[in-house]
């Protein structure tokens, strides 16, 4: 529900993106649940105590959601 209200309250607005840790299998599947799309893995990109971690990339774009669960 709050996807559908961003787009809808900011009619410009044409993509929103999340980053995941890698390791984050769940968080992931709840993304690809309501529609987002996984665009590939920042490597090395976010430092967590001292290490680095890989982050998944999921976006959805505005016009994405007439074909998903969010509508």
């Amino acid at each position: 529900m709050v996807v559908s209200s961003v787009f809808h309250d900011f009619p410009d607005l044409e993509r929103l993106e999340a980053l995941i840790d890698s390791e984050n299998l769940r968080s992931q599947r709840v993304l690809e649940k309501v529609g987002f799309t996984r665009e590939g893995i920042l490597r090395k990109y976010l430092i967590v105590k001292g290490s680095t971690r890989d982050v998944v990339v999921y976006s959805l774009l505005s016009t994405d959601l007439k074909s998903c669960s969010l509508v």
